[in-house]
């Protein structure tokens, strides 16, 4: 009887060991590009917006693509700045203070669309407008795209079901 059950557990633990390995593997595999991005944003934004002190980075993917981050300039003041991912524009600089932060943009969202789960949230730029942009699944499992503008806290646009 016992080595019935030895027989079974290797049936069934080395196929589910393999797909938890192979799992792991696809999962680190996909994050590398996400994460090689954000290493080029740290340094394009030390090295092109003279950043002294950087916060948070984003990868910004809009009707433009672009690397966003938030930190502290050379005079200590708190900025957020957008350089585009192909390099071929000056940096933007905006200050923090009087925009719109991550946590009150995160407070916004929660007003507006109750309890659903965030997906993800991004500061970017569409036009000349900063904004959050907040990605998630409603009930019904759709996806919808939330827009917040950076400077007032206003929903600027809202693609929804998806």
């Amino acid at each position: 009887m016992r080595t019935n059950f030895r027989k079974w557990l290797l049936i069934i633990g080395i196929p589910v060991l393999i797909v938890a390995i192979t799992m792991i593997i696809l999962y680190n595999n996909a994050q590398k590009p996400y994460e090689k991005a954000k290493e080029t944003a740290v340094g394009q934004l030390l090295e092109k917006a003279s950043l002294s002190q950087i916060d948070d980075v984003y990868v910004y993917n809009g009707t433009k693509a672009y690397y966003t981050g938030t930190g502290k300039d050379e005079g200590g003041k708190d900025v957020a700045v957008w350089l585009e991912q192909n390099g071929k524009s000056d940096p933007i600089i905006r200050p923090l203070k009087g925009s719109v932060t991550e946590e009150e943009a995160r407070a916004l969202f929660r007003e507006e669309a109750g309890d659903a789960d965030i997906l993800s949230l991004t500061l970017g730029l569409e036009g000349k407008t900063p904004v959050w942009l907040f990605t998630f699944e409603n009930k019904n499992g759709l996806m919808n795209y939330y827009y917040l503008s950076f400077t007032d806290g206003t929903w600027w646009k809202k693609v929804e079901n998806i």
